[in-house]
Protein backbone atom coordinates (compact mmCIF):
# COMPACT_ATOMS: atom_id res chain seq x y z
CA UNK A 1 0.00 0.00 0.00
CA UNK A 2 1.58 3.27 -1.20
CA UNK A 3 1.31 6.23 0.83
CA UNK A 4 0.08 9.36 -0.38
CA UNK A 5 0.89 13.24 0.93
CA UNK A 6 -2.03 15.24 1.72
CA UNK A 7 -1.94 17.41 -1.38
CA UNK A 8 -2.08 14.13 -3.89
CA UNK A 9 -5.09 13.02 -1.76
CA UNK A 10 -6.58 16.45 -2.14
CA UNK A 11 -6.12 17.05 -6.11
CA UNK A 12 -6.75 13.40 -6.90
CA UNK A 13 -8.09 14.48 -10.07
CA UNK A 14 -5.94 16.41 -12.22
CA UNK A 15 -8.43 18.40 -14.19
CA UNK A 16 -10.30 19.32 -10.45
CA UNK A 17 -11.35 22.97 -11.01
CA UNK A 18 -10.67 24.69 -7.32
CA UNK A 19 -14.01 26.78 -6.55
CA UNK A 20 -13.88 30.46 -6.22
CA UNK A 21 -14.14 29.71 -2.24
CA UNK A 22 -11.62 27.67 -2.03
CA UNK A 23 -9.33 30.14 -3.54
CA UNK A 24 -10.32 32.80 -1.80
CA UNK A 25 -9.71 31.10 1.61
CA UNK A 26 -6.56 30.44 0.72
CA UNK A 27 -6.16 33.63 0.18
CA UNK A 28 -7.41 35.55 3.25
CA UNK A 29 -7.55 33.11 5.67
CA UNK A 30 -8.43 35.55 8.95
CA UNK A 31 -11.28 36.74 6.96
CA UNK A 32 -13.03 33.30 5.99
CA UNK A 33 -11.83 31.31 9.15
CA UNK A 34 -10.84 34.08 11.92
CA UNK A 35 -13.43 36.86 11.24
CA UNK A 36 -16.46 34.27 11.78
CA UNK A 37 -15.04 32.84 15.13
CA UNK A 38 -14.65 35.98 16.38
CA UNK A 39 -18.77 36.66 15.25
CA UNK A 40 -19.73 33.78 16.84
CA UNK A 41 -17.86 34.58 20.11
CA UNK A 42 -18.93 38.26 20.03
CA UNK A 43 -22.53 37.88 18.77
CA UNK A 44 -22.84 34.70 21.66
CA UNK A 45 -21.67 36.91 24.43
CA UNK A 46 -24.46 39.62 23.18
CA UNK A 47 -26.90 36.66 22.77
CA UNK A 48 -26.34 35.76 26.07
CA UNK A 49 -26.62 38.93 27.92
CA UNK A 50 -30.21 39.26 28.83
CA UNK A 51 -30.15 35.47 30.49
CA UNK A 52 -27.20 36.68 32.59
CA UNK A 53 -28.89 39.56 33.02
CA UNK A 54 -32.06 38.15 34.49
CA UNK A 55 -30.47 35.78 36.74
CA UNK A 56 -28.86 38.69 38.53
CA UNK A 57 -31.76 40.14 38.72
CA UNK A 58 -33.94 37.02 40.25
CA UNK A 59 -30.59 36.81 42.79
CA UNK A 60 -31.19 40.58 43.94
CA UNK A 61 -34.39 39.84 45.17
CA UNK A 62 -34.12 36.85 47.06
CA UNK A 63 -31.22 38.59 49.04
CA UNK A 64 -32.70 41.49 51.11
CA UNK A 65 -30.55 44.44 52.61
CA UNK A 66 -31.05 44.77 56.53
CA UNK A 67 -30.13 48.16 58.13
CA UNK A 68 -27.20 48.65 59.84
CA UNK A 69 -29.32 49.36 63.14
CA UNK A 70 -31.23 45.87 63.21
CA UNK A 71 -28.13 44.13 63.02
CA UNK A 72 -26.30 46.05 65.77
CA UNK A 73 -29.81 45.31 68.08
CA UNK A 74 -29.68 41.37 67.03
CA UNK A 75 -25.72 40.97 66.99
CA UNK A 76 -24.55 39.15 70.37
CA UNK A 77 -21.48 39.62 72.27
CA UNK A 78 -18.74 37.03 71.77
CA UNK A 79 -16.93 35.28 74.45
CA UNK A 80 -14.82 32.21 74.19
CA UNK A 81 -15.70 30.72 77.68
CA UNK A 82 -19.41 31.23 77.42
CA UNK A 83 -18.92 29.45 73.80
CA UNK A 84 -17.28 27.17 75.21
CA UNK A 85 -19.59 25.97 77.74
CA UNK A 86 -22.54 26.30 75.96
CA UNK A 87 -20.58 23.83 73.26
CA UNK A 88 -19.56 21.51 76.44
CA UNK A 89 -24.01 21.35 77.65
CA UNK A 90 -25.11 20.61 74.33
CA UNK A 91 -23.70 17.80 73.52
CA UNK A 92 -21.26 19.18 70.37
CA UNK A 93 -18.15 17.02 71.94
CA UNK A 94 -18.39 13.67 72.99
CA UNK A 95 -15.77 12.83 75.81
CA UNK A 96 -15.78 9.17 75.63
CA UNK A 97 -14.64 9.95 72.07
CA UNK A 98 -11.25 7.71 71.71
CA UNK A 99 -9.07 6.84 68.37
CA UNK A 100 -9.30 3.33 67.15
CA UNK A 101 -6.60 1.93 64.75
CA UNK A 102 -8.76 0.58 61.36
CA UNK A 103 -7.85 -3.30 60.47
CA UNK A 104 -6.11 -3.73 57.07
CA UNK A 105 -6.29 -6.01 54.86
CA UNK A 106 -3.88 -8.84 55.10
CA UNK A 107 -0.55 -8.11 52.91
CA UNK A 108 0.65 -10.30 49.75
CA UNK A 109 4.49 -9.11 51.33
CA UNK A 110 5.32 -7.31 54.58
CA UNK A 111 6.53 -4.15 53.61
CA UNK A 112 8.80 -4.01 57.52
CA UNK A 113 10.40 -7.33 58.85
CA UNK A 114 8.35 -7.61 62.06
CA UNK A 115 11.16 -9.50 63.49
CA UNK A 116 13.77 -6.46 62.97
CA UNK A 117 17.02 -6.76 61.30
CA UNK A 118 19.11 -9.77 61.73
Amino acid sequence: MRWHSNDQLRNWSPHRRQSKFEKLSKKHPFLFVGLPFLVAVVGGSFVLLPSQETKYEVRDKHIQRAPIDQLKVNKRKFDLQEEYFRMKTKGSWNDEWEPKRVERPPEDEPVFDRQGPK
